[in-house]
């Protein structure tokens, strides 16, 4: 039987015991159900891009590389236990095999699937994977990083009612082209915002979008979406504003945007183990090259939030 959750209602039926995804550009073929993700249409006779089965997860890896007290790490397999949660074996960039615990709760899974199971599989296929919300603003995205609580689901919501397509939430993958420019491919249709943000935003929330059941956390559509890859434009890097400082945008020089974009990875500790900090200063370097990084300061007061989308509103108007 196929792993469901109960947080939102299907829209993918799962005949045969399975369903069907694209996520971060790649087709996935799941048992485990994931409401937030973007369904695809059956696979057909082609292999998909991604299998997500569950299973038991090997005790160890034959042959690690890396090793650390709840991680192994070969170039192509890595293991992770997560406590009392769940095991994920994740392989040759593409197959995430998971031993959920008897307790593991379903919203806890498809979170950490579709965060730290999948970051790590991008991360075997090359790509570097943000703690990040993205925004089609034209033919670029718009990436907004920070920490947890920073508010960068909230600005893309806020962007999402401006007319900018969301792209991403929370979990943001860039691929490297020919070119030196780094491409984003959509990650899902849902926006995971704090029950203060829906209320600010007047949207409507109910007891079956909560991202867990105990949680004060909604999956929310926003007002417009985008399905397209976008070539990145610039990467925001989300600060608090000191007392009444008004939003203000400052360009990052080189190093201060490579240090940025390593501790915004989506799991730096993962950037590490995984020998990726090659990839991420390439990334860094090509973003400079032909976009720009810079903090975004702003209030975090929602009666104020306008200055900060009305600052950046501005530099994309100059800009295209």
């Amino acid at each position: 039987m196929p792993y469901v959750s109960d947080q939102i209602p299907p829209d993918s039926t799962g005949a045969g015991g399975h369903f069907h995804y694209v996520i971060s550009g790649l087709t996935v073929w799941s048992e485990i159900e994931m409401p937030s993700a973007i369904v695809a249409e059956a696979i057909g006779g082609g292999e998909p891009d991604v299998r997500i089965t569950l299973g038991e997860v090997p005790a160890h890896l034959a042959a690690p590389a890396k090793q650390g007290a709840e991680w192994e790490f070969s170039p192509s397999e890595f293991l992770l236990r997560m406590r009392d949660l769940l095991d994920v074996y994740v392989s040759g960039g593409n197959s995430i095999l998971l031993q959920p615990s008897a307790t593991c709760d379903p919203g806890d899974l498809v979170l950490y699937l579709l965060g730290t199971c999948f970051a790590i599989l991008l991360q075997q296929r090359g790509r570097v994977v943000l703690h990040a919300s993205a925004v089609a603003v034209g033919d670029r995205a718009m990436l907004f990083c920070g920490a947890s609580g920073m508010g960068k689901s909230t600005m893309a919501a806020m962007l999402s009612e401006r007319g900018y397509p969301l792209l991403n939430d929370d979990v943001c993958n860039l691929s490297p082209g020919e070119d030196g420019q780094y491409s984003v491919y959509p990650d899902g249709r849902m926006l995971k915002l704090w029950a203060r943000s829906v209320d600010h935003l007047q949207w409507t929330k109910t007891d079956h979008a909560r991202v867990r059941h105990d949680a004060d956390k909604f999956y929310m559509a926003p007002a417009s979406v985008d399905l397209k890859p976008r070539s990145v434009g610039s990467v925001y890097m989300l600060h608090v504003a000191e007392g009444d400082d008004v939003a203000t945008l400052t360009p990052l020089n080189l190093a201060e945007s490579m240090s940025q974009l390593i501790l915004n990875a989506y799991r730096p500790a993962l950037v590490h183990a995984m020998d990726m900090v090659p990839a991420y200063f390439a990334a860094s370097a090509g973003i400079q090259r032909h976009a720009g990084v810079f903090r975004l300061s702003r209030p975090m007061d929602f009666s104020r939030a306008a200055e900060a989308l009305d600052l950046l509103e501005s530099q994309w108007s100059s800009a295209l």
